[in-house]
């Protein structure tokens, strides 16, 4: 019986427990296993004896049996058989042959891990062979975590644009390019330029058809404290500061606060034109791109680039002259239409590429907070970081009437900013081509036939308004099939207006005006929609539109006639603050009277035009104040006097000086000496500044000659002026005195004393007869010496207590008085400029002369301004000229020399007017007349003053506006440059604003 009776154990396992036992370390060597018997082959019967019970099989486990590819199990490890088992192969065979066949097992089903190495097939039935090659080390598979998710919530986005690459918005299904529209002149302009400009918008609005256009205005406060730097920049050397006045730091901190107290925002117009609808597969692979930190594809973007070149070709043209805007004009917008009608944001985004990802957004909406109801009136906004509180309306334009533009009526869009609080316009526009136009047209006809044809078949008489309508189609569709595609296209838009306050009450009371003042001028309707809130946010960019009513059609000249971009600015940013315009809008007022030349290159000449009482001295004594303050050497010449108390300011006491002419010494007046002698040194080197020397000098003496006969001819009676030897005998014995500086009238009585003519011994007398009056001595010996010092700031010359003659009346019924005033005039006006010729040719230097008038009529008068024009931008020399009567400065032809003119209140006489007209070279038989007669307009229905003077002022630029003079941020300026009498003076009180002021 063979000792086998069960079979081995299975295979080696692959790890074991160590149980400590020193003799399970011993292994047998079980390299001579037997081979397994051979499937199906059976074992030879057992003799027969008694069966012995053979011990209980025990089944390998699981993982004994995994891997074993089928094979038999080994044994290899000793137990109580394989230690006793012979080593004689007799004994093996037998054992062999005693061993049960194993049976076949199912093999084990296939595992999700990735399978082991395919092992070389061996024939069943055999013992393993150990594996004699070198096994490879496995190396650490590197540890990846699993992919964790977070609870990370997605920022709330508020608005419709998901991305921003310079001056193009994305949303998810459109793109818009935006465009800056400069501003453009319209006030006092020719109807002819208004109609080509109106004409150009309207032909680059129809080379938009198929767009959808968004139209905005909004505004931008003005930068007082860059101004103030400005000013500051360019004043060399401000007056110092005295004692009990104001300093120069004062002075520019009350004109900053004035400019914040007043509101001055300038406009700014943007043009949004959507031209791209953009596919699925461009929204998806700018998903996909987002993941990895990227936006729109460089695909689309050069597609849209080509597209985008074609609008920058139309909106460039003359019209528009709309140019793509930088990052910082874009972000300021999306700022002021999240913040509707609040203050403007402060510091904006250092980084300049013009790049915003959706997350960056975010940042656009975060500081602003909305508070609605369904039916509210206004929306609540509320700056969470400032606390600033405003309630915002809007309306929406509704039904209009036919406008005359620009014969009768102002641009309907930029109406609006006359009233004193800045407004914020939003236009949503669809433009129609032909096509679309068109249908649309056949469409409304066909309705207007259907209802006549209704009204016949119940025979009852159709409305007339109906045949109208439709002959009107009739009409349009006339010009649409064979006008031009500027009379076929059309557009229909959304036109709303935002307006803010403070508060709730505030808000509506200023809607309300607002609608009063657009039914009243313009008979347009303002409507007071509700949704508040969806309107409100129409203004963002890229948000789409609250509703679809109050839809305005229109052909596109009307809505090139909104022209919200028009300008009513004037001045310059570097000067002193004179006032603000009183046209359309409200735009601050600066002056710089060496701005023509010193950066334009322009004669320095102003010209103050204005009836007794509209405000000519008011004015130059403001400007020579402030000129004064900054260190510019100013003489004004004002033969009334009342400009003399600007030296008993405190700040400029110690620096002015007053020169009474009715008290001067002797010879202050003497006429040779008023015309100084060129200098050398103020002449380029070499043979050519020799030559313009030598003129210079000629011109010096002929000039002095001149004036010595005209002032002659004043001296004496005007029946001995008018006779013929008069003048001869005046002209030898002004020949026979050297024209130098140091020759004076005594010479020449003396030469008309020395003639064999009895007429010059007459005329002689007749001079010596007039020396005899005090103010006579004037003309007559040497001037004293250092008669205008050079140290004082301002110089104001007067004639207190002189009588001036009437122009109007003769000569021969003047008193004696008013006949030496005339040359007095004359010889002032010359005494004034002299003091300018004495200093540096590059310093800085103003002269304002008053009753400019009198000198039209005299030959020395006219060479005297003409000589002033065009010496004053050679000599940085500001020439400001007064009077009266427009025609004096035409009548000494020197208005194309004339760089800045001021024109006031003028009577209402159509000719004086269309005088002043063509001094401002603005068109004649336009209407603008009856704006003269308008200025300075009095209450008549108040008995108090009017407080304030209003000017058409005209720049060197050639811009002409309408602006109303305010210097009251000057402590004490307006008291001393008051000339009103009045028999008892009455505190300053503030100027009460009447509405007409606000809404006209």
């Amino acid at each position: 019986m063979s000792p086998f009776s069960r079979a081995p154990v299975g295979p080696r396992a692959d790890f074991f427990e160590a149980t400590g036992d020193p003799g399970l370390d011993e292994w047998p060597d079980f390299d001579n296993w037997p081979a397994s018997p051979q499937v199906g082959t059976a074992a030879p019967p057992a003799p027969a004896t008694d069966p012995v019970p053979a011990p209980p099989v025990s089944t390998p486990p699981l993982w004994q049996t995994v891997g074993s590819s089928g094979l038999p199990p080994v044994r290899e490890r000793g137990d109580a058989y394989g230690q006793n088992a012979p080593d004689d192969p007799d004994h093996q065979q037998a054992q062999a042959a005693a061993l049960p066949v194993p049976a076949q097992e199912k093999a084990p089903a296939k595992r999700k891990e990735k399978s082991p190495a395919k092992r070389k097939k061996e024939p069943r039935n055999l013992p393993v062979v150990p594996d004699t090659k070198k096994v490879k080390e496995a190396r650490p598979v590197p540890l990846r975590p699993h992919k964790l998710k977070f609870n990370d919530r997605d920022p709330v986005m508020e608005l419709e644009i998901s991305e921003i690459a310079g001056h193009l918005t994305f949303t998810q299904s459109t793109v818009t390019a935006w465009y800056y529209l400069p501003e453009v002149r319209w006030a006092f302009r020719p109807d002819a330029e208004r109609e080509a400009l109106l004409s150009a918008i309207s032909e680059q609005y129809a080379g938009l058809a198929g767009f959808r256009l968004h139209l905005r205005r909004t505004n931008r406060p003005f930068p007082a404290d860059e101004w103030a730097r400005t000013v500051d920049s360019f004043t060399a050397k401000p007056l110092p500061d005295v004692r009990g006045g104001t300093s120069w730091s004062d002075h520019l901190v009350a004109a900053q606060r004035h400019l914040l107290s007043v509101n001055h925002a300038e406009g700014q117009t943007y043009l949004g034109v959507t031209f791209a609808r953009r596919s699925l597969g461009d929204t998806f692979s700018e998903r996909i791109l987002r993941i990895f930190g990227r936006g729109t594809s460089d695909s689309e973007r050069r597609k849209l680039g080509r597209t985008v070149e074609q609008f920058d070709e139309v909106l460039n043209a003359f019209g528009m002259r709309g140019r793509r805007v930088t990052p910082q004009e874009l972000e300021w917008l999306l700022f002021r239409s999240v913040a509707l009608c609040m203050s403007p944001p402060g510091p904006l985004s250092p980084v300049t590429n013009g790049q915003w990802d959706t997350g960056d957004l975010l940042a656009l909406t975060e500081q602003v907070e909305r508070y609605r109801t369904p039916y509210g009136s206004t929306v609540k906004l509320v700056n969470r970081m400032t606390g600033e509180e405003r309630h915002v309306a809007v309306l929406s334009v509704g039904r209009m009437e036919p406008l005359e533009i620009p014969e009768k009526h102002e641009p309907w869009l930029h109406f609006h900013e006359r009233l004193p609080w800045p407004m914020e316009i939003s236009s949503r526009i669809d433009i129609l081509g032909s096509g679309s136009s068109f249908k649309n047209l056949e469409h409304r006809l066909r309705m207007i036939r259907s209802q006549q044809l209704d009204y016949a078949e119940h025979g009852i008489d159709a409305p007339p308004e109906l045949e109208r309508l439709a002959k009107r189609a009739l009409v349009i569709g006339d010009e649409m099939t064979t006008g031009l595609p500027v009379e076929s296209a059309r557009a229909h838009g959304w036109h709303r207006i935002a307006v803010g306050g403070a508060t709730r009450e505030e808000c509506l009371e200023r809607a309300r005006r607002l609608i009063q003042l657009y039914s009243r001028e313009m008979r347009i309707s303002l409507q007071h929609p509700k949704n508040q809130d969806q309107l409100a946010r129409e203004f963002i960019p890229g948000e789409p539109i609250a509703n679809t009513g109050y839809v305005r059609r229109m052909p596109v000249k009307l809505l090139a006639a909104a022209l919200p971009q028009a300008a009513s600015t004037v001045g310059d940013r570097r000067g002193d603050l004179i006032g603000r315009t009183a046209g359309t809008c409200r735009r601050p007022v600066f002056l710089d009277l060496h701005f023509p030349m010193e950066v334009r290159e322009r004669s320095g000449l102003g010209v103050f035009v204005a009836e007794p009482g509209g405000g000519k001295s008011t004015l130059m004594g403001a400007l020579g104040y402030l000129n004064a303050r900054r260190g510019v050497q100013v003489t004004l010449l004002d033969p009334s006097g009342p400009l003399a108390r600007l030296c008993q300011m405190p700040e400029l006491r110690p620096y002015s000086r007053v020169l009474n002419l009715t008290g001067s010494e002797q010879g202050t007046l003497a006429p040779y000496a008023l015309i100084p002698t060129p200098v050398r040194s103020e002449f380029a080197t070499g043979p050519a500044g020799d030559r313009e020397y030598e003129i210079a000098v000629s011109n010096a003496r002929a000039e002095r000659r001149m004036l010595v006969q005209d002032i002659c001819s004043m001296l004496v009676p005007p029946q001995v002026a008018k006779e013929a030897s008069t003048a001869t005998l005046l002209r030898h014995a002004v020949r026979q005195v050297p024209a130098e500086e140091s020759s004076t009238l005594d010479d020449v009585v003396r030469t008309l004393q020395g003639l064999d003519d009895d007429e010059g011994k007459e005329l002689a007398n007749l001079l010596l007869d007039t020396a005899e009056m005090p103010l006579a001595l004037l003309f007559f010996g040497s001037p004293p010496q250092h008669l205008l010092g050079a140290d004082a700031a301002l110089t104001v010359i007067t004639m207190a207590g002189l009588r001036l003659p009437d122009l109007k009346i003769e000569r021969e019924y003047w008193s004696a008085e008013e006949s030496l005033a005339l040359p007095m005039l004359h010889t002032a006006h010359r005494l004034a400029v002299r003091r300018c010729y004495g200093g540096s040719m590059s310093s800085r230097k103003m002269v304002g002369l008053d009753e400019a008038h009198f000198m039209e009529g005299w030959r020395s008068g006219r060479s005297f301004l003409v000589r002033l024009a065009r010496d004053s931008r050679k000599w940085n020399l500001a020439a400001l000229v007064a009077s009266q009567n427009p025609r004096d400065i035409l009548g000494l032809d020197v208005q194309n020399l004339v760089s800045t003119v001021f024109v006031g209140r003028i009577a209402e006489d159509q000719e004086i007017a269309s005088e002043a007209l063509r001094l401002l070279r603005v068109p004649v038989h336009d209407g603008y007349e009856a704006t003269l007669a308008s200025l300075s307009q009095v209450d008549t229905s108040s008995s108090t003053r009017l407080g304030f003077r209003e000017f058409v002022m005209r720049d060197v630029d050639g811009r002409v506006q309408k602006v109303r003079v305010d210097v009251s941020y000057v402590e004490g300026l307006l008291e001393h440059l008051d000339t009103t009498p009045t028999a008892a003076k009455a505190p300053p009180t503030a100027i009460p604003m009447s509405p007409s002021d606000l809404e006209a």
